[in-house]
């Protein structure tokens, strides 16, 4: 348990260092939610569950972009939640990397 508290401090620590990056990628998705909610005539919850979930690369279908517009920020809206993904993964990994560098580190001195 001490080292998944290790690990999420590290994370943590980390999340707070990219924390622009993160609010940009939020924002652009957010107006990538206001744009399809207008031009696809959807209101705004459905419009946004549509953009994380397709910003998340899970797609249902339940909802679907029918104009060009609509589509064109479907894929943007994919390519900024891979974006996100990737993000993600590099700072847990970092903060795996920190974590298991802080027990090893610990150990040899015991």
């Amino acid at each position: 348990m001490r080292e998944f508290i290790e690990f999420c401090r590290h994370m943590w620590g980390l999340l707070v260092y990219v924390r622009a990056v993160f609010v940009a990628l939020i924002i652009l998705l957010l107006c990538c939610a206001l744009g399809i909610a207008f031009v696809e005539n959807m209101a705004f919850g459905d419009a946004l569950y549509f953009t994380l979930i397709t910003g998340l690369t899970i797609g249902y279908g339940d909802l679907v972009p029918v104009t060009a517009m609509g589509r064109a920020l479907s894929v943007v809206a994919g390519v900024i939640g891979l974006v996100v993904i990737g993000l993600v993964v590099a700072v847990a990994t970092r903060a795996l990397a920190q974590a298991a560098d802080e027990k090893r580190r610990g150990s040899k001195t015991s």
